[in-house]
């Protein structure tokens, strides 16, 4: 009975293969909306999700991050197909051997039109830093899976262990160059009657990130599977971020995916606002059956902080205090105008006087009182000399304290990037514009300077 059930399911998939090619099990199709958006999946895309095409990805993520996504589509990387998944995720920045990295955990389920069900469990590890170059940081990352497959109709099922390898190069904190091997082992799968492969992926890719956009090439090979022979694809994408004050960010994307019988042109919006992320992403294919395909992905990063919002108020404390400095300088001034103006004043009178004075030399009662007078006056001189020397310290005490609040800032603004961990070249290129601007300043700046002879030389 069970074996003529088989039988059943079998037929029924090979006359749905009639009508629609049938895809391979575990092929590389884009694991979330960003992916779908940019084309498809990138090894050399900084995103989470991009786990799943190159596990030495996720070693940069500093927080911890999770989400999930929802994909229906009528195409995969290789052809024609009738699917759709579901899939969670989590990383996690870990220290391990004393070396940081991140652990990555996800899951995923996939129903081929109710003919075939696939479920993915995947743990892997991406470095953190691991290889300092002088042309760069080169990461590693692998995935281990755990993949079976299943006959919805029958009792015929299959499970695998699956093995990706990645590695990534950072020449710079806006460029990365990724390579990977998906399915390295290719493990195979006997559904009744009929016999597949994973397929195994190579995987080149590059991105470069900008203050508004982000660009993505991706170069792919697929071996043959379910009949066919494999092939080869060819992915550019493009992000635009729009920033707004209050209402967080916007992003679009549009994408092109090469390959024969799976060309697809992609387009998706995504919006991020304090540690949350929702992203729809959708694909057109260019051949065949024009029926789009989405994808929906929400993420949550823990721990992440509004660092626009905090940098807006450090901003306007620095133009406050900036504005009462100039108030208080500006006030100086015009006192110590008019300081000038009274000794002025006073330098005049004491001249007319010492020629009264010698005028009435011979009249003595008069001379006693303009000697009184004099004396006066050089008292209120002398009153107003000090005053003015005192304003003067003031005002140097005032400037040397302001440079003090200027480099502070700078100091901290330099340990935020430290602990977000910022490359060495930002970290070098941050202390030498802070002791170049403050060095003949004549406050203490010697914590940068130990700081940046440490990072020169390595330590």
């Amino acid at each position: 009975m069970t074996h003529h059930r088989n039988k059943i399911a079998l037929a029924a998939l090979l006359a749905a293969a009639g009508a629609v090619p049938a895809g391979a099990v575990f092929e590389d199709v884009a694991a979330g909306a960003r992916q779908l958006g940019l084309g498809g999946q990138g090894a050399g895309l900084e995103d989470p999700l991009s786990v799943f095409a190159n596990p030495a990805l996720p070693g940069a993520i500093r927080k911890f991050e999770s989400g999930a996504h929802f994909t229906g589509s009528h195409r995969t990387t290789q052809g024609p197909a009738d699917f759709s998944s579901y899939g969670a995720w989590a990383s996690l920045p870990r220290m391990a051997y004393g070396r940081m990295g991140t652990l990555s955990l996800a899951g995923l389920y996939r129903d081929d039109g109710g003919l075939v069900t696939e479920k993915t469990i995947l743990v892997g590890w991406g470095s953190s830093n691991l290889k300092r170059l002088d042309t760069g940081l080169l990461d590693f990352g692998a995935n281990f899976k755990i993949m079976s497959a299943a006959m919805s109709a029958g009792k015929d099922s299959g499970m695998g262990i699956g093995l990706d390898l990645g590695a990534a190069f950072r020449p710079d904190s806006s460029h990365t160059v990724g390579f990977s091997i998906l399915n390295l082992n290719n493990p195979s799968y006997k559904l009744g009657e009929l016999k597949d492969n994973a397929p195994r992926v190579m995987r080149f890719g590059v991105s470069e990130r900008r203050d508004d956009y982000t660009l993505s090439l991706d170069l792919a090979k697929r071996s043959g599977s379910a009949g066919r022979k494999g092939n080869i694809s060819l992915t550019p994408g493009v992000e635009h971020l729009w920033r707004t004050e209050r209402s967080g960010r916007f992003f679009s994307r549009f994408g092109l995916n090469l390959a024969s019988g799976a060309s697809a042109l992609s387009a998706g919006l995504g919006w991020k606002h304090s540690a949350s992320e929702l992203s729809y992403g959708m694909a057109v294919p260019l051949t065949g059956m024009i029926i789009p395909a989405h994808s929906i992905t929400l993420a949550l990063r823990f721990g992440d902080r509004d660092t626009e919002g905090e940098y807006a108020r450090m901003i306007k404390q620095e133009i406050k205090y900036r504005k009462d400095l100039v108030e208080a300088l500006d006030e100086s001034a015009r006192r110590e105008a008019l300081l000038k103006e009274e000794l002025s004043s006073l330098k005049s009178e004491i001249d007319s006087l010492n020629g009264k004075l010698k005028e009435t030399r011979d009249q003595k009662a008069a001379v006693a009182g303009e000697k009184e007078r004099l004396a006066s006056i050089v008292r209120r001189q002398e009153a107003a000399e000090a005053e003015l020397k005192a304003m003067s310290a003031k005002r140097a005490a005032d400037r040397l304290n302001h440079l003090r609040y200027e480099y502070s800032n700078d100091w901290q603004a330099y340990l935020k990037l430290q602990g977000g961990g910022a490359p060495p070249d930002v970290l070098k290129g941050s202390l030498q514009r802070m002791i170049a601007e403050f060095q003949d300043a004549g406050i203490d700046i010697s914590p940068a300077t130990v700081e940046l002879q440490s990072l020169l030389s390595g330590k």
